[in-house]
């Protein structure tokens, strides 16, 4: 009887090798596991590729699916040496590829299904530029079968991105960082996506936001007349569009998702008026505005044709908590938002934070007529006021709640005049208990009624019972003002075991300045100082 170890035949079964390899291949998939504990999974797919014939084709495919810069590609027909950790060194001749070593690339190139290029490790002249350059010219598509591609040129380089464009490509994203000097190299882009990319799905520009704060940014009349010659767009991100092009997408039956700059009212009541198509944005399901005037938002929420289920306001001023009152009271009346499952408001990182505007239960809460909203995210500058009765009242109103945020950046919460409210542990506890579908949740606490709600000794703590509860939460973000600080210290290690008892799904708790709460699905909850 032979001794040699055979193959078990069922690995040659392609579904299994493949649910195999998409194992192996963690590395890809980030917030899975901690980055601490991933280890690429590269050199093992290589491995696997050199088994045997039945393994090389999907290892190889999981191998160059995902890839930072074109590199790889330029090492394997040795274009350029193995990698170096620090920077290339300056090439000022043209890179000319053999026959031989454009085939080499052509034989993996046809893999690569993601990809990010961006001038990390980049000078002026550095090889992989000589390379793309030289590819520019022939008219040649490195990589053909490519889905999706996230630029970060400066607009300086963007004469390079041509030839990682191709007929299958999807997803297009690309963040403008400059644009005075070469402007014209990001026209140049846009006018190829509509030609080179007939299968575009997905584009996403965006600009950094030191950029055309005062004014529309002038690469806005080109991207609009690509977009207006991209029929199978589904969703698109966009700093600002042309009225034209907001029509176009507007009649797209494809188009499910728009991001952009809100219309002014006047050019809002000409393309959502009575005399326009009923059939506009009809499968439009999520909206993201970025809001310039609040006058435009009425306009909006007045005229808007369809149901939504998901729609975000980002207001570039400060909000008025009288017209955020008039805005949720237009939500609860009008059919079109009466189906909303999400909604998100916030106001721009850069304002001023105020305690003198204070935005209490009252003016929101007309949303709790939105009965099937599951994640309300409201991100201000300003003090949102809400107490114990507040968060009953929206367990009972929300039943498919599933994300909670309330001024999750700088936690702002309570304690203003003339009606300060906190919200203490135990009231945390007790919401979490009445909706048990919540996952996320953020609020600001006060930890000044620590001491009278829990014996803070340790033995008490260690004899506290765990929590019976069928809560799903996983992310659990609890602020407390900075004047508390103290308090943190006093009982810092103590933290760990109440609230390892209190939230039984609670692995293990890091004392530190933010007091991270990790869960055993990796899920990483904390909580930090206002």
């Amino acid at each position: 009887m032979s001794s040699v170890n055979t193959m078990h035949r069922a690995l040659l079964i392609s579904e299994i090798l493949s649910n195999i390899i998409s194992h192996i291949s963690v590395d890809e998939r980030p917030g899975v596991w901690p980055f601490e504990y991933v280890t690429s999974s590269k050199p093992t797919l290589f491995a696997l590729a050199l088994t045997c014939r039945a393994f090389s084709e999907q290892a190889l495919d999981a191998l160059w699916n995902n890839f930072k810069g074109v590199e790889p590609l330029m090492r394997c027909p040795g274009i350029i040496p193995a990698p170096q950790k620090s920077l290339q060194e300056d090439q000022c001749y043209p890179i000319i590829p053999t026959e031989t070593q454009l085939a080499i690339i052509a034989r993996h190139g046809h893999r690569v299904r993601s990809l990010r290029v961006g001038t990390n490790y980049w000078r002026r002249d550095y090889i992989t530029q000589a390379f793309l350059r030289t590819m520019a010219g022939s008219f040649k598509v490195l990589v053909p079968n490519l889905r999706s591609l996230e630029i970060g040129f400066p607009c300086g380089l963007l004469h390079l991105v041509p030839p990682l464009l191709g007929p299958r490509l999807q997803h297009f994203f690309i963040n403008i960082r400059d644009y005075e000097k070469n402007g014209h190299h990001l026209h140049t882009v846009l006018q190829c996506l509509p030609s080179y990319c007939p299968s575009l799905e997905s584009l996403v520009v965006l600009k950094s936001y030191h950029l055309f704060r005062e004014r529309e940014p002038p690469f806005v009349l080109p991207m609009s007349h690509a977009i207006q010659k991209m029929p199978k767009l589904r969703t698109v991100t966009v700093p600002a569009i042309t009225k034209d092009a907001l029509v176009y997408l507007g009649g797209l039956p494809s188009v499910t998702n728009i991001s952009s700059h809100l219309p002014a009212g006047s050019d809002l009541e000409d393309i959502l008026g009575s005399s326009r198509n009923p059939k506009l944005f009809e499968n439009v399901d999520s909206v993201d505005w970025e809001i310039k005037e609040w006058r435009d938002v009425e306009v909006f929420t007045r005229l808007w044709p369809h149901k939504l289920t998901s729609m975000t306001l980002r207001s570039e001023v400060k909000f008025d908590p009288s017209l955020l009152q008039v805005l949720c009271d237009s939500l609860h009346v009008r059919e079109a938002f009466k189906n909303l499952q999400y909604i998100y408001l916030s106001e721009p990182i850069p304002c001023r934070l105020s305690s003198s505007i204070i935005i209490t239960i009252n003016t929101i809460r007309s949303l709790f007529h939105l009965s099937q909203l599951r994640v309300v995210d409201i991100d201000t500058r300003s003090c949102l006021s809400i107490g114990a009765n507040d968060l009953v009242e929206m367990a009972e109103a929300w039943h498919f709640l599933e994300v909670l945020l309330l001024n999750k950046t700088d936690g702002s919460m309570s304690g203003a005049a003339p009606t300060p409210q906190w919200i203490t542990v135990p009231e945390v506890v007790g919401f979490v208990e009445l909706r048990p579908s919540l996952k996320r949740f953020c609020i600001g606490i006060t930890l000044s009624t620590i001491d009278d709600d829990y014996d803070m000794d340790k033995a008490s703590l260690h004899a506290l019972r765990p929590r019976n509860s069928d809560s799903r939460l996983k992310d659990l973000t609890l602020k407390y003002p900075r004047d508390e600080e103290y308090i943190r210290q006093t009982y810092s290690s103590d933290f760990e075991i109440l609230f390892s008892k209190l939230f039984p799904r609670v692995n293990q708790l890091h004392p530190s300045q933010e007091f991270q709460i990790l869960h055993s699905d990796s899920i990483e909850p904390h909580i930090q100082r206002t």
